[in-house]
């Protein structure tokens, strides 16, 4: 086979690859831009407010996870920062958004991706949600003194940090 038949398959594949992506990715932000501008996000968050509030998160840190869920890190991250920046987050759901944020992020586009090659749902959707919720539990319970005593929590930076203005 010669370079040029090698190169031209290369491009065919490449092509067949990003529009198996583009036909995924691109009514996906159709559909979420559609969902901002109407406000739909702030009522999924409001509806998804009562089962993480006993996680100790307000209303306004479910706003950041359901972004991030969504959209992904970029744009929870956005939202996260112009939160602080507002005061609208304090410094324990700061950590507990970011770090589920972490676990679990474009939540959406990444499952249609691998869905798309052949992976099931369930398998790429609960375990990140479990992981993530767990996490937020766990932080919620050190942060209140239920899981470790204030003398090990000293210890570790993580739990002893200020806020940094941003």
């Amino acid at each position: 086979m010669s370079i040029f038949a090698t190169l031209w398959e290369g491009l065919l594949n490449g092509i067949s690859n990003v529009w198996s992506l583009a036909i995924i990715v691109i009514p996906i932000i159709i559909v979420l831009e559609i969902a901002k501008d109407n406000s739909i996000l702030d009522k999924w968050s409001h509806k998804l407010h009562p089962p993480l509030k006993h996680l100790g998160l307000s209303e306004n840190a479910v706003f950041p996870i359901l972004v991030a869920f969504i959209f992904g890190l970029t744009y929870g991250s956005g939202v996260i920062i112009s939160y602080v920046k507002e005061g609208k987050l304090s410094d324990y759901e700061v950590r507990a958004v970011g770090s589920s944020m972490a676990l679990a992020h474009a939540l959406i586009e990444d499952t249609l991706l691998f869905w798309r090659v052949g992976i099931p749902i369930w398998i790429l959707l609960l375990p990140r949600l479990v992981i993530a919720y767990a996490l937020v539990w766990v932080l919620n319970r050190i942060h209140a003194g239920r899981f470790l005593p204030s003398s090990v929590l000293a210890k570790f930076t993580f739990f002893n940090r200020k806020r940094v203005n941003l």
